[in-house]
C-alpha cells in the first residue's frame, strides 16, 4: 500500500512596535553615604552594537532567512529535504516510505542549537538568523484516499510548529533626565560604562545566575562595555550610534525576570557635604509597570527610551526597589508561513 501523508509547519518570522514611559521613582531610603569602591572592569569579551530591527509601520517584519531541513524517521529508514525559508509556500515529496514515526523540521541548525544545551553566549545572532526546530510523532490518518496512477492512497497527516528558543531585548535612547530651570544636578561628575542583562542562564536547562560590574568571578555574559562617557553631557543619548542598540538573546524563565543594568563607573557628587559612592547603577526592575512581567521564547522587545533621573542612579548593584526604573516594552507580532509536505509508502 502506498500511503500519502501531509503536514504543515508554522516557520517564525519577526514583528515589533515599541514605545516607552518614564516612571519618577518616589523617594525612599538614602543612599549616598555607601562606601566608595575602587572600579576595575573585568568582562568577558566586548558585543559590538547591532543595528535594530525596525518597527515602522509597513515595515515591521523580519523574516527567518537560511535552509529548513525537513526530516522523516520512518521504519523503511529516514528521509530529509531542504527548502529555502523565503516568506512562501512550498511542497516537498518523500516517496516509498513505510511506517512514519516522527516528522522533524529546522532552520539555521536548530536541531542543535535550538534544544536546550547551547550556551547563551553563542545565541547572539541577528534575528534573520535565529535557530527554530519543531517535531512530531503524531502522524495520523485524516479519513480520506486520493487516486493517483489507477491507485488508492490513504492520507495522513501531522503538524510540526517550529519554536524559536530566545527571547530578544533590544534598547535605545538611553538618556540622562534634563533638569528643571533652577534644579540643580546630584552628581557633578558621573560617567556610563556599560549595560548588562542580569538574572538569567547559560543554557535554557541551566539555573538563574547572578552578575554584577565590577567582578572578575561574575562577569555578566551578556553585556556591552562603553567608552567611559560622560553622562550628564546635554543631548547624549546612548548607543550614539545611529540606528544601533544593545541586543540582547536570553533564555527566558517563568520563575524570574531578566533585569537590566546600567553601570556607572565613576561618580562624584555636587554637594561635597553630601557624597556619593562608586560604582553607581540604574536598574530597570519592571516592564510595563509590572514586576511580574513575563517575556517569551520567540518574541523580540524593544525599549526604546530610558530616561534617568538622578535618583534612578543608586549605589545598590541589586536595586532598591523605590528607585527601580520601569519601562515600557511591546511584544514582537509573528508572520507565519505554511508549508506542506506530502509523502508516499510502497509496502
Amino acid at each position: 500500500m502506498r500511503v500519502n501523508k501531509y503536514f504543515t509547519l508554522a516557520l517564525a518570522g519577526m514583528a515589533f512596535a515599541a514605545c516607552s514611559n518614564e516612571n519618577d521613582p518616589t523617594t525612599g531610603k538614602n543612599l549616598d553615604g555607601n562606601g566608595v569602591v575602587e572600579v576595575k572592569i573585568v568582562s568577558p569579551t566586548t558585543k559590538n552594537l547591532v543595528t535594530g530591527t525596525d518597527g515602522t509601520a509597513g515595515n515591521n517584519k523580519v523574516q527567518v532567512e537560511g535552509q529548513i531541513t525537513v526530516k522523516l524517521t520512518a521504519s523503511s529508514g529516514v528521509q530529509s529535504t531542504t527548502v529555502a525559508a523565503d516568506g512562501g509556500s512550498h511542497t516537498v515529496k518523500f516517496w516509498n516510505v513505510s511506517g512514519p514515526t516522527k516528522v522533524e523540521a529546522w532552520v539555521n541548525d536548530g536541531d542543535t542549537k535550538a534544544q536546550g544545551t547551547t550556551e547563551i553566549a553563542n545565541m547572539q545572532m541577528l534575528p534573520k538568523d535565529i535557530p527554530a526546530y519543531g517535531a512530531t510523532q503524531e502522524i495520523t490518518l485524516k479519513g480520506s484516499t486520493e487516486q493517483n496512477d489507477g491507485k488508492t492512497y490513504e492520507m495522513y497527516e501531522a503538524t510540526v510548529n517550529m519554536a524559536i528558543p530566545v527571547a530578544r531585548l533590544e534598547v535605545s535612547g538611553i538618556k540622562h533626565k534634563v533638569h528643571d530651570v533652577g534644579q540643580s544636578c546630584k552628581y557633578a561628575t558621573l560617567t556610563i560604562d556599560g549595560i548588562y542583562l542580569d538574572k538569567i542562564k547559560t543554557t535554557s536547562d541551566g539555573d538563574i545566575n547572578d552578575y554584577v560590574l565590577p567582578s572578575p568571578d561574575k562577569a555578566p555574559i551578556l553585556k556591552d562595555d562603553i567608552t567611559s562617557e560622560s553622562f550628564l553631557a546635554d543631548d547624549a543619548v546612548w548607543p550614539k550610534e545611529e540606528n544601533k542598540v544593545y541586543a540582547y538573546n536570553f533564555y527566558p524563565d517563568a520563575t524570574q525576570m531578566p533585569i537590566l543594568k546600567i553601570y556607572f563607573a565613576n561618580a562624584t557628587a555636587s554637594d561635597d557635604d553630601n557624597p556619593v559612592a562608586q560604582p553607581r547603577y540604574a536598574v530597570l526592575k519592571s516592564y510595563n509597570s509590572d514586576e511580574n512581567f513575563q517575556f517569551k521564547a520567540g518574541t523580540i522587545y524593544r525599549i526604546t527610551d530610558v530616561t534617568l533621573a538622578d535618583d534612578n542612579i543608586i549605589g545598590d548593584e541589586e536595586g532598591n526597589t523605590l528607585y527601580g526604573v520601569d519601562v515600557t516594552v511591546v511584544e514582537a507580532k509573528w508572520s507565519v508561513v505554511d508549508m506542506s509536505t506530502e509523502w508516499e509508502s510502497q509496502d
